[in-house]
């Protein structure tokens, strides 16, 4: 079985343990009308008159109907229509019509469009609200391909749109951005708002709560710019899972809303990205666009972009990115690309504030020279990648870059003319740049950064704990907004800002409670996209289905006649702890201390601490052969071997460059406790929390 197949049958599991970021939206409505209900059961026998008793049996008979204000269609639960279901008529603000479900239970009704070009079709139509439908479009060949598809292609003014609710997947669409059939790509999606550049602007577009997975070309587009600007856009509370292409694609709207929206796993799936670009949530040719409370994940590598954010061509006003959560993704953090593309230029400002940003660690903004760019109070943490920045430095920019957390084991910060830093924080192997006012050096001691506890990353790691320096440090600034990340007010009620994402009081020091809760280091990947792993500075990782073949997959695994729980479900969040000193609670008894790891850098080595509930206390030593290394540590054992490990790929869109066939291995030590008491919890040995030399730890127990 691929790896790509288990993703998908895990993605419904992921959806519903994402309620932090992409949880549902309200969305408010106008009291609906009363109007005549009509029902759809596509395996009755007989086509009926469209009453409960007497339901229409095909698509072909709703789609014979021109529908009027507060009509209802719904659809039978647990039944597949196959066709396309096209909407005609318009409601009116107070009496929308309404697609939906009727019947017991909690399945979906399913509209399937059976390869066609959509399989659920609004155009030139107004008021209508799209929900509680499973909608699906597969195909053995992929093509240009939509699951739902809103359409202006009259000069007339529409409004009222509304899609939510429903799952949209498995569409086979265009994977392709390059070639004779480019644009195949870009009118791909799981839903797709398509105008023509003559036609009518919609006003009330509202794509809310919907789970799109597996959809060749994207998540949710709007494409193309009409003869003026949508508006009223909200594009929220969506999960979008394993699509091959972008995550959410704004374009020709006056001040969209996109938020609490989430993007996992962009470029893979059931019809995944093929060649050319693609990045997870961005506007192009729009006016004030605003993502905010979104997060973005685990992309694809790509030609250039493939990054978690975009400002792109054609961008009047303001691009503003605030309160947002993205990492591990294969492009970085932010693309400022207003000045490569075919629209015109117009030097957008750029807001990038109170942004949490875990091992993307680039920004491309130098695309664009001339944007005036405001980067404040973001937390840029590089647990195992370089920092690569670059940014505007052009005569309009005034780039200004203050009271942000750079934390890397390696990079620089460039500097230029028009390109200032204020107090910003810097720790690892990034030191502040020449000129800087008020920089601080020094460990931000954030919380627990990279610890997935439920196996998914969690943001509330990157509060900062009391005693950190970046408490208290930063400037208080025009242009801050009126809250950070989590809520607090800015400046807070001491009058304070806080250098980084968090602007609270501190936070208790941390004690873990589970290994998984310290997971600071992303040690394996998939073999459909190897650039996930930084077990190395180099971008290199153990393979999951290699580890997998080796008997170590989720769940409980046996080594040297020990049960270990093995962590992580999910390839490309931290599944392992750097040992950096951290203490971990326990509460169990037995007779040795046993861990599954390896050291990097060469063999490593380092002291540890048991303290047991009666208060007393034992130091051990840990000791770990490098992965690479063809034998054990002295008094240590082989836990699993691997013959392949992974490494960034030469080409973006051929995993296998990112195969390297040299061996590795998983190494397993023990050591003794007293068996007559009680472990309260474990003091892991000293060293940095970020790539390099060091020991990695994947599981512990006490046995």
């Amino acid at each position: 079985m691929t790896a790509r197949i288990r993703h998908r049958r895990l993605t419904g599991i992921i959806v519903a343990a994402l309620t932090g970021i992409a949880g549902a939206v309200a969305v408010a409505g106008p009291a609906q009308a009363a109007g005549p209900d009509y029902y759809v059961d596509c395996a009755a026998p007989a086509a009926g008159d469209g009453s409960s008793t007497s339901p229409w049996n095909s698509l072909s008979q709703v789609n014979a109907r021109t529908f009027g204000p507060g009509d209802a269609v719904y659809f039978k639960r647990g039944v597949t229509c196959v066709g396309v279901l096209v909407a005609k008529g318009s409601g009116n603000a107070v009496a929308p019509i309404v697609l939906g479900a009727y019947g017991a239970g909690t399945q979906r009704p399913v509209i399937n469009g059976n390869g066609a070009d959509t399989a659920v079709y609004l155009k030139d139509v107004s008021y209508w609200k799209v929900t509680d439908l499973r909608v699906t479009n597969p195909s053995s060949t992929r093509a240009q391909r939509n699951g739902v598809k809103v359409e202006s292609s009259s000069t007339a003014a529409k409004a009222g749109i509304e899609i939510t609710g429903l799952e949209v997947d498995n569409v086979a669409g265009w994977g392709d951005k390059t070639g004779t059939n480019a644009g195949w790509f870009i009118l791909s999606s799981g839903i797709m708002v398509y105008s023509a550049s003559t036609a009518g602007p919609i006003s009330g577009l509202k794509i809310t709560n919907n789970y799109v997975h597996d959809t060749g070309g994207g998540g949710i587009k709007i494409s193309n710019k009409p003869s003026q600007y949508h508006t009223g856009v909200l594009i929220a509370g969506n999960s979008i899972i394993s699509v091959g292409g972008d995550g959410i694609v704004v374009h020709g709207s006056d001040a969209p809303l996109v938020e609490r929206n989430r993007f996992d796993n962009g470029g893979g799936g059931a019809y995944p990205f093929v060649a050319g670009n693609f990045a997870g949530m961005w506007a192009i040719n729009s006016r004030d666009p605003l993502f905010q409370f979104n997060e973005v994940t685990r992309q694809y590598p790509s030609n250039f972009d493939s990054t978690a954010w975009d400002c792109d061509g054609g961008i009047v006003g303001t691009c503003t990115y605030q309160y947002n959560f993205s990492h591990n993704n294969g492009g970085g953090f932010f693309l400022g690309c207003q000045g490569c593309t075919s629209y015109p230029n117009y030097a957008a400002k750029q807001i990038i504030r109170f942004n949490i940003s875990q091992d993307d660690c680039r920004i491309a903004a130098n695309l664009e020279n001339s944007s005036p760019t405001e980067i404040y109070n973001n937390t840029f943490y590089c647990m195992s990648r370089p920092l690569d920045l670059k940014l505007p430095t052009g005569t309009s920019a005034n780039t200004k870059v203050a009271n942000n957390i750079f934390v890397a084991a390696q990079g620089s910060l460039p500097t230029g003319t028009n390109l200032t830093y204020q107090k910003n924080l810097y720790w690892g192997g990034v030191t502040p740049p020449a000129g800087e006012t008020g920089a601080v050096q020094g460990d931000p001691k954030l919380s627990f950064p990279g610890g997935t506890s439920t196996g998914f990353n969690s943001a509330n790691g990157y509060r900062l704990s009391t005693g950190s320096p970046a408490l208290g440090a930063g400037n208080v600034l025009s242009g801050l907004g009126a809250r950070d990340y989590f809520g607090t007010p800015v400046p807070n009620a001491a009058g304070n800002v806080n250098i980084g994402a968090d602007n609270g009081s501190g936070v208790p020091p941390k004690t873990f409670s589970s290994l998984g809760e310290a997971f600071n280091n992303v040690g394996i990947s998939r073999d459909d996209n190897p650039r996930l792993g930084g077990y190395t500075l180099s971008g290199r990782s153990y393979s999951g289905e290699a580890l997998e073949l080796a008997g170590f997959r989720y769940g409980t695994v046996n080594s040297n006649g020990t049960s270990f729980g093995w962590p992580q479900r999910y390839y490309g969040f931290p599944d392992n702890v750097k040992a950096a000193g951290q203490t971990i609670s326990v509460s169990r008894s037995g007779s040795r201390l046993a861990f599954i790891g390896s050291g990097t850098y060469g063999t490593q080595s380092g002291t540890g601490t048991v303290r047991y509930t009666d208060g007393t206390s034992a130091n051990f030593t840990l000791t770990f052969a490098d992965w690479l290394s063809t034998s054990a540590a002295p008094g240590t054992s082989l836990a699993a071997a691997m013959t392949y490990h992974h490494k960034p790929p030469s080409t973006y869109n051929n995993p296998s460059t990112g195969r390297d066939e040299a061996d590795v291995n998983l190494w397993y030590a023990a050591v003794p406790l007293n068996s007559a008491k009680t472990v309260a919890s474990v003091t892991l040995p000293s060293g940095s929390p970020l790539a390099g030399g060091g020991l990695h730890i994947f599981a512990m127990t006490v046995a």
